[in-house]
Order: structure tokens, then sequence, then C-alpha cells
């Protein structure tokens, strides 16, 4: 009987410190510094993306995707399956390629168009210049 006692008390002992020790380690918290740019960063990956998804939702995108035979649906699961980073480049090159943003290279561009034309003599705009006739 004694023997039976002492491993009913021993085998209390070895659950009740393993029940300790496994609660110990499973709720001590892990804290580390999270920098500000870590948090941003997080945060405009899900603007940039919920921008995408906003502009795959507007009406004359989803016409011009269907136009071209692609499912609204497939290009919205493939926009999602995207990284933080693609989605990052292609809302960037977004923002700077928007279209007639460079009037001054389209204005210095038609000026020598038209300079060259009056030199030869196609055309009378500009009264600074000769012919070359």
């Amino acid at each position: 009987m004694r023997i039976m006692t002492l491993t009913k008390t021993g085998l209390a002992m070895a659950l009740s410190t393993q029940l300790v020790v496994a609660t110990t380690t499973a709720t001590m918290a892990q804290a580390e510094m999270l920098g500000t740019e870590a948090a941003i960063s997080k945060y405009a990956a899900h603007a940039d993306r919920a921008y995408l998804l906003d502009q795959l939702a507007r009406d004359d995108v989803q016409a011009a995707i269907i136009a071209e035979g692609v499912d609204p649906a497939e290009a919205a699961a493939r926009l999602n399956a995207m990284t933080d980073a693609e989605v990052a480049s292609l809302v960037t090159q977004m923002e700077n390629d928007s279209a007639g943003a460079d009037i001054v290279g389209t204005l210095f561009t038609v000026f020598i168009i038209l300079l060259v034309t009056d030199i030869l003599c196609l055309t009378r705009i500009f009264n600074f210049t000769r012919c070359i006739r």
C-alpha cells in the first residue's frame, strides 16, 4: 500500500511540475521594438492593395478588362496573389505614368517640328526663320 501511495504522490508531483513549466513558458510575452517605418509599410501595403482593388472595381476599367477577354474576378484574384513589393511597384508606376503628364516635353516637340517645317519652307509660322531656298 505504501508503494502505491508513493507512486501516486510522485506522479502527481511530476504532472504538477510539468503543468507549471508548460503554462509559464506558454504565457511569457515575446515583445520587441517595432519601428515606425515597419508599421507604416505594413499599413501602406494594405492601402496600396485596396487602392488597386478600388480601381479594378470601376466600371470603365471593368469594361476594358472584359474587352481584352479577361475575367474581372480572375484579375482580382491575381491582384490579391501579388506580393506587397509588386503592389507597391504597380501603384508607383500608375502614379508616374499618367496620360498627358509631360506637357513641357510635348510643347517642346511641337515647337521643334514647327521650326523645322519653317526652315524647310513647308510652313510660315515663325518670323525669325529663313527658308533654305
